[in-house]
Order: structure tokens, then sequence, then C-alpha cells
């Protein structure tokens, strides 16, 4: 279930064994995955892991205050680590309030909760250590492959923005992660921001996509940064 604000996604994942967070939202929204979870009528206490996508504000910026609150272990993938850690990235803060790695995860790498088991699956580009998580969920219409798909098929088409949160080598990682992208196979999109599939992969929103609309949405993206490095060549070599 979706437990984050209107314009970036977090979620709730059920499991015989305690709850899992996926990705935590901004730090500026206080209690409101706490709350939200409360709302679903699950117990914020329950949550036993935070998983999360990427280190960006805001994904990561709530990582502190649930992890303190619920004492939930923490997982980004190990190239992603030390911005959480630190509250850094290049050197500057990114309004991430620093909080403990518990485990830095590889590509390839299983984090089994309860009966629950989401495969960490390497996808540079948006940031150094991005990933998406791949796991069968139950849901009101049973079991269901579903990727938690953080911004995984983002890449910063804008100067000013690759410059703060790109970094050496981030366009050929992000070809190679649009090639990666295109393999997965799943049912169930859960993406990092909701006009992933409102605006780009089909019209309503329904976050059940076919294949075609998710090569509609990764190639769509793929685009963007191919027009973006003709114009701006220089980042091709960065």
């Amino acid at each position: 279930s979706h437990i984050g604000p209107l314009t970036v996604c977090a979620y709730v994942v059920e499991t015989a064994d305690g709850l899992v967070v996926v990705d935590t939202g901004y730090d500026k929204d206080g209690d409101l995955l706490a709350n939200n979870i409360r709302s679903l009528g699950l117990d914020p206490a329950n949550v036993q892991l935070i998983l999360l996508t990427h280190a960006h504000a805001d994904h990561a910026g709530g990582t502190a205050r649930l992890a303190k609150m619920t004492g939930a272990k923490v997982m980004i993938h190990e190239k992603d680590a030390d911005v959480v850690e630190t509250g850094t990235y290049k050197g500057k803060p990114v309004n991430i309030p620093p909080v403990k790695v518990d485990r830095k995860l590889k590509d390839g790498e299983v984090v089994e909760q309860g009966e629950v088991a989401f495969k960490t699956v390497f996808c540079p580009g948006q940031s150094p250590g991005e990933v998406v998580f791949l796991a069968t969920v139950n849901g009101q219409d049973g079991p269901s492959r579903t990727c938690f798909g953080g911004d995984a098929t983002g890449f910063k088409d804008e100067v000013t923005t690759l410059e703060r949160l790109g970094y050496p080598g981030v366009c050929a990682d992000y070809r190679k992660t649009v090639e990666t992208l295109r393999k997965l196979e799943f049912d169930l999109y859960l993406g990092g921001h909701p006009h992933q599939v409102f605006k780009e992969a089909r019209a309503d929103g329904n976050p059940f996509i076919t294949r075609e609309e998710w090569l509609k949405l990764v190639n769509g993206r793929a685009q963007e940064m191919e027009t973006f490095v003709k114009k701006y060549p220089k980042y091709l070599e960065w």
C-alpha cells in the first residue's frame, strides 16, 4: 500500500514477520508515513525493515525518523549508503538526516522478511546506487510479481540538476540501466512518483501495466536522455 505524500511514493508491505517499508519520503513530512500506516490498521511499531531505492531526499529523507521510531533495519545499495549515513553528497547537505545503514546491498542480493523475498537489481543513473526491488507480494487480487521501481527510469536531463546530483560515468551507467529495465518482468509497477504511471505509462494510473506500457515508459525516458546529451555532449565524457 502507498503511504507517502501525493508527489512521491513510499510503500508498506505486510509480511508474516512484520512490516517492510520501501522508501520514506521527505524528512519534512514528519510523521506522515507512520500516520498513514496506522490508517491502514497497521502498527508502525511493527516496521522491521526499511528498503531504500536510492539516496535522494524525497525517497530517503524520512528514514532516520522512521528508524528511530520503530528500530527497523535500514538497507540501501552500497554506492548510496554513505549519503544516508552522512546526510551529505559531494560534501554538501542533502536534507537526509544521517542514519546508520545496517546492510549495504549489492546487485542480485535477496532480502527476506517473513515469506517475502526482495531481490535487489542495480540500476545506477538516477544516483550511483539506484536499485529496484523485485518481490512477489499478496494483495486484494492475490499474489503479484511486483517491481518497486524508485526512480530507476529517470535521468536528470537538466544541467543544474545533473551538476548537483550527477556523477562521473552517469551517462554510461544510465544506458546500461535502460537495457536492464527493458528485460524486467513483473505484473505490478510501484514506482517512485505517481506521474511515472499517470502521465507516462498509461492515462488512468492503473499500476498493473502491460509490457508495452512499461517499454513506453522506459524508452521515453531513454530518449529524453539521448536528446539531452546531443545538446550537451560534454556529459558523455564526464
